[in-house]
């Protein structure tokens, strides 16, 4: 049974099913799709998103292949893979072919067409640059993104932020590449999705995703649930700088959290009673400015402020949604302590014979279930570790 056809069966829930659209046209792939036998995709806030497209390829009498010679499949393609719920279609990935792999085994009925897939920041991986930014006057890193992706016609998330602002920014590699590094030393995220980027901070404000459903009887959507509460990652990170003048003290600072808590109680709290704060120190690089030293250590600080990390599976067809990353989403079933809002880290989306399923990793900073974001940026536990130093 193929792909298309068992997701489409009405006996299976009235399944989600996939729709492929390819070429800049994005027309559909037609009597190809039943012909499709496992899609996967992988998104994540940090990384690139990917997926491979698998295809039962057939030999026609004329010696040709039904798949590998339709023209359709070629390097650098655009295609874009959404989800259909009937009553809505939702997209989960949009970018081009990077790879074709077709694997013609003795057994001709078991030959296949792979096509590996990356988002469209993978047209930013073409040309080496080398490019100092900001000679003349200081620019933002919002700015030079901008400049980056305009050939690209991508729009620009509204909700995006400047970030650091420098003089004389040495750029020597491709473009993926460096903005990959200023997402890095902001602390940011870099998300291409649905013809557009976004460069920013993670959104923790703002309406959540429909919620993931734990042990809810008929409404439950979430097959598998896992937690990890990690006490080993730095509640604060720490940074010193050399004195310029002879005879003047060094610059010596402990960053902590600044970013609000998902919960009612900030994860950091349940270590205050160890007596020693846990703390990381980072080393200034080259000759950058305090000012830099300072936004790396705060990006640090936030990020192993997320010390819970769950992992779980949905049944794509009950979710009703594309589960996103780079957005909050809450769960409900879990108990008060680990109830509530998540902020969406990876999503592996996978149609197959057996449906729709997401399989997803999410990150937290708190625990407690509250309605709101719950506790303020700074916790006292983490005020406190400030007030040693």
């Amino acid at each position: 049974m193929s792909l298309l056809s068992s997701i489409l069966d009405p006996g299976f829930r009235q399944a989600a099913s996939v729709l492929i659209e390819i070429g800049p046209d994005r027309r559909d792939i037609g009597d190809l799709a039943t012909l499709v036998s496992g899609i996967e995709i992988n998104t994540s806030r940090t990384e690139a998103a990917t997926g491979t497209l698998t295809i039962d390829d057939r030999r026609r009498e004329d010696g040709q292949w039904m798949a590998a010679d339709s023209g359709l499949f070629q390097r650098s393609q655009p295609i874009v893979v959404s989800a259909d719920f009937q009553t809505h279609v939702d997209e989960i990935f949009r970018g081009y072919m990077v790879e074709l792999k077709p694997e013609l085994p003795q057994n001709g009925g078991e030959a296949k067409l792979v096509v590996e897939l990356q988002d469209e920041g993978v047209a930013l991986n073409r040309e080496h640059m080398r490019r100092v930014w900001g000679e003349d006057a200081p620019i933002t890193d919002l700015a030079i993104l901008t400049e980056l992706v305009a050939p690209l016609n991508l729009d620009v998330d509204p909700d995006s932020d400047d970030g650091q602002s420098a003089r004389s920014l040495s750029m020597d590699g491709t473009p993926i590449q460096f903005l990959r590094d200023r997402a890095t030393a902001n602390g940011f995220e870099l998300i291409f999705s649905g013809g557009g980027v976004y460069f920013g901070p993670k959104r923790l404000e703002g309406e959540a995703q429909p919620v993931i459903m734990v042990y809810a009887g008929s409404g439950t959507n979430c097959l598998t649930w896992a937690i990890s509460d990690d006490a080993q990652k730095p509640d604060a990170v720490g940074f010193e700088i050399a004195p310029r003048d002879e005879g003047a003290d060094p610059v010596v600072e402990i960053v902590t959290p600044n970013l609000p808590v998902l919960g009612t109680t900030a994860a950091a709290e349940e270590g205050a009673g160890l007596g020693t704060p846990s703390i990381w120190r980072i080393s200034r690089e080259g000759d950058e400015p305090e000012e830099v030293t300072r936004a790396r250590a705060q990006a640090a600080a936030n990020d192993n402020s997320f010390k819970i990390r769950a992992t779980g599976e949905l049944d794509g067809t009950l979710y009703g949604h594309v589960l996103r990353v780079g957005a909050l989403v809450r769960v409900d079933g879990t108990g008060e302590r680990n109830g509530g809002l998540y902020y969406t880290d990876k999503v592996t989306h996978a149609f197959t014979t057996d449906g729709y399923r997401q399989r997803f990793e999410l990150i937290r900073n708190g625990t407690g279930d509250s309605d709101s974001l719950g506790a303020a940026p700074l916790s006292s536990a983490i005020s406190a570790i400030s007030s040693l130093f």
